[in-house]
Parts: C-alpha cells; structure tokens; sequence
C-alpha cells in the first residue's frame, strides 16, 4: 500500500499516466472529467499495492469506462 504522500518520481510517474489517457481522443475533454479523473488517479494510486504497468492498464480501462466523451 502506498501512503499518502507521493515521493517526486511517484507523482512524477502518475501524471505522466494521467497526461496521456487525458490526450486520447475518446477522453472527455471537460474540465468537470479531467478534475475527476486526476482525483480518482490519486486516490487509486494511494491505495494499490500494483505494479506500474497494472496500474496504468486498471486505470485506462476504468477512464474508458466512466470518462469517454458520449457520442
């Protein structure tokens, strides 16, 4: 488990996550989705005891999820 706090390379690594499921084309583009989506990232990351590469594939299935932009 991750604490609350975010070591540099962490956050570093987390908006790097974040900055690219936010440029996909099927990304909702909203400012109401990216707030969202940034919280859920945090908190996802503070309590996931998962590989990078996991993380990155739970997340990104997730924003597709509840963050794609309606058609």
């Amino acid at each position: 488990m991750h604490s609350n706090s975010f070591q540099p390379e962490e956050l570093t690594a987390v908006k790097a996550v974040y900055d690219d499921i936010v440029a996909q084309d099927w990304f909702d583009q909203t400012e109401e989705a990216r707030l969202s989506f940034a919280r859920y990232l945090i908190d996802t990351y503070s309590i996931s005891a998962i590989t990078s590469e996991r993380f990155r594939k739970i997340v990104e299935c997730s924003a597709r999820t509840h963050y794609s932009r309606k058609r």
